[in-house]
């Protein structure tokens, strides 16, 4: 019997076989954190607002005090989707090894407060810059129509740096032709009528500006060199001048070579979205994880969300892993990918992967769905694609494998990035970040602790190293129907993961289960207990799968619309025995125990709550469940309970919860004794069962006209 080690130490061990090996994995993630009060539409459904900007400013600052000294904060600009009127920000912090290249944070403006300069700070500066580069007559003014007439809004320098030498070129604008920018309300960087400009002209530009109090310095593209020269030059200006409240923003350096460390705070919908930057071992993901953590609770930023009805679930954004390699050159997944199909094969067999560490609902209509859950060509096709890698002569390259693969993993309607092991970031030209050789964990989303994100990471590195070590070669597993019946329930799910662990175990790698106990404690919470003189009755949250029912056209954007009308739990009975003796009605219908390792257990799926677009329009709201013990023999109720989904006391609550506790309350209020259903005899019906059914009672079919 292995003595027993803690996490640490399993991760130094874990970490040395892969140092053995030479294999080097590198991995990161994407937590994701909200308000502590959630409400307005930033922190919920739509990507930027009013205040996530200052929280993303503010952790900013906490994690250069705390992780990166000397770093610079720049507020750089991603994705632009449809209907949005901006493309969406990023916070980024710029350090290097060496530091200093910006040790004076106290005079950037990471916060969301106005600043104290004047467009004769603007001026200056600008001119200052282009002077020390000796390009002061490339200065072009910038100037905007508003309800007012005309306004100067800051100031504009084309600029380039080619063989290490900066360069200014002639736009066809000056003093007396002012640049008439686009209006809107992103930086002038971003607003410049470059149309105007010759096909061939140069296009890169340097701007300065105001904006409430701020001075914005939007920096062009350029080559890490050329922007930490133009950084440190910037720096002496503005110490001589004396300035603060500056805010850098545009494009972050290109061709860095791995000697910028970047961490980005990125504005997705309904979270402030980390994105950590890749770590060598598990011991940096850990340490970065936690300083975010750290910084986050220190600007009031949580890690999970109260339901209005008490239930406490995770930010609702995503905390995909992604993993990787240094380079190309020494990308474990390039070198062998015999490795990849040995992952999707392991994943494919274990759906504890799929939906244990996911959010609050799952499969086909959720964002990271299975491959089995997908196209119903997709397993066979996928199948014969692992054979395709697996047996090549030669070693296929990305491009290869990005044919292979990307095809195949996607959601029922093809789309790449909604899938459980996603390639969009392996070998994809059609993404300007799609080539860096990662595969991406999408079925993996925030919890409620750094300790738990930290353990799941690690349990995921740990099987990858056990695959590297011994590739899975077993055929993909025919689930068929009973996929959802068995592994939507908890215990199935966490029979699933002592199974992992077992095979762990059988390679050498003594990963404790119980360092993962937390996270199905907090997917899967116990609502609440049926007690009787012989046994109890345990009912806890389990999976639900909430249908697409269509992709709408709402405006300029797509909006992915399911029913969510229906809710599922687990009873578990205390002992087989008392089958003999009594039997659970819900609802008046007789749950179907089936014996899972030595337990009794049952999922009850019902109509929670109505709900517009939804299937099933003939089915009543089922809220409450009337669960009754029942005595075979006298036919008498011996204990009950009622489960309310929603607030039983009337159809609202008063917002949402405000701490810990209310939400307990919540929760405990909707869990109530039915001593007025002890002591009848009701009327019991057999239940109506299905082939896709037999763990699952599904009593959307047990209405009786």
């Amino acid at each position: 019997m292995s003595k027993h080690v803690d996490i640490t130490e399993f991760a130094e061990g874990l970490e040395a076989r892969l140092h053995q090996a030479g294999i080097e994995l590198t991995m990161g993630g994407e937590p994701t954190f909200v308000s502590a009060l959630p409400d307005a539409p930033e922190w919920n459904t739509t990507a930027m607002g009013p205040e996530k900007l200052g929280y993303a400013r503010r952790m900013a600052a906490c994690l250069i005090d705390a992780v990166y000294p000397e770093a610079l904060a720049m507020q750089v600009f991603g994705k632009w989707y449809p209907g949005e009127p901006l493309p969406r920000w990023n916070v980024v912090t710029l350090h290097t090894p060496a530091g200093e290249l910006w040790p004076e944070t106290e005079r950037l403006l990471l916060d969301d407060v106005a600043g104290g300069n004047d467009e004769e700070h603007a001026r200056i500066l600008a001119h200052e810059i282009a002077k020390s580069l000796g390009l002061e007559s490339g200065v072009l003014p910038a100037i905007e129509q508003d309800a007012r007439g005309w306004d100067a809004v800051g100031w504009v320098l084309p600029l380039a740096n080619e063989q290490g030498r900066w360069s200014s070129v002639s736009w066809p604008f000056s003093d007396d032709k002012p640049i008439d920018v686009f209006a809107g309300d992103s930086p002038i960087g971003l607003r410049l009528p470059l149309h105007e400009l010759a096909e061939d002209c140069p296009r890169g530009a340097l701007t300065v500006e105001v904006r409430e109090g701020a001075l914005e310095i939007f920096i062009p593209p350029l080559a890490w060199e050329a922007f930490r020269e133009l950084i440190g030059m910037i720096r002496e200006l503005v110490i001589r001048l004396d300035y603060a409240d500056l805010v850098f923003c545009g494009y972050a350096p290109s061709e860095t070579k791995g000697e910028v460390i970047s961490l980005g705070l990125a504005a997705d919908p309904g979270v402030l979205e980390v994105n950590l930057p890749p770590a060598r071992t598990w011991h940096e993901y850990d340490f970065i994880l936690r300083e975010c953590a750290k910084a986050a609770d220190k600007v009031e930023l949580k890690l999970e969300k109260y339901q209005m009805n008490g239930a406490v679930y995770g930010t609702g954004g995503g905390s995909h892993l992604a993993f990787g390699g240094p380079d190309l050159a020494r990308n474990p997944f390039l070198k062998d990918p015999r490795r990849i199909t040995s992952i999707l094969r392991y994943w494919q067999h274990h759906p504890a992967l799929s939906y244990l560490f996911t959010g609050q609902y799952v499969g086909p209509g959720s964002q990271a769905p299975r491959v089995d859950e997908g196209p119903t060509h997709g397993l066979y096709e996928l199948e014969v694609a692992c054979e395709g890698i697996e047996n090549m002569h030669d070693t296929p390259n990305g491009e290869l494998i990005d044919q292979f693969l990307k095809n195949l993993m996607t959601d029922s309607s093809g789309n790449t990035h909604r899938s459980e092991l996603c390639f969009d970031k392996f070998h994809n030209y059609a993404m300007p970040n799609g080539c860096l050789g990662i595969l991406e964990l999408r079925a993996f989303e925030t919890y409620n602790t750094v300790d738990s994100m930290s353990a799941v990471a690690l349990f995921v590195r740990s099987i990858f190293t056990r695959l590297f070590e011994a590739p899975f070669k077993e055929p993909l597993k025919r689930f068929g129907p009973h996929l959802h019946d068995r592994y939507f329930l908890p215990a199935f799910l966490w029979e699933d993961v002592l199974a992992i662990c077992k095979d762990l175990k059988a390679h050498g790698f003594d990963f404790d289960p119980a360092w993962l106990e937390a996270v199905i404690e907090f997917r899967c919470p116990s609502v609440g207990q049926i007690k009787f003189e012989d046994g109890s009755i345990d009912v806890r949250r389990a999976f639900e799968s909430w249908p697409l029912m269509a992709e709408e056209s709402r405006g300029s954007s797509t909006v992915r619309v399911v029913d969510n009308s229906s809710d599922r739990l687990q009873v578990t009975l205390s002992d087989k025995g008392l089958l003999e003796k009594g039997m659970l009605l819900a609802n008046g219908v007789r749950v179907p125990f089936e014996e899972v390792g030595g337990r009794m257990i049952c999922g009850i799926r019902y109509k929670c709550a109505s709900a517009y677009p939804a299937l099933h329009p003939h089915v009543p709201i089922q809220s409450p469940l009337h669960l009754e013990w029942v005595d075979r023999k006298s036919g008498e109720t011996l204990a009950a309970s009622r489960y309310h989904y929603w607030n039983p006391g009337g159809p609202v609550y008063n917002g949402r919860p405000g701490d810990a506790e209310e939400a307990r309350e919540r929760r405990a209020e909707r869990w109530l004794p039915a001593d007025d259903l002890i002591g009848g005899r009701p009327t019991s019906h057999e239940p109506k069962l299905a082939p896709e059914y037999r763990y699952t009672l599904d009593l959307r079919r047990q209405l009786r006209v």
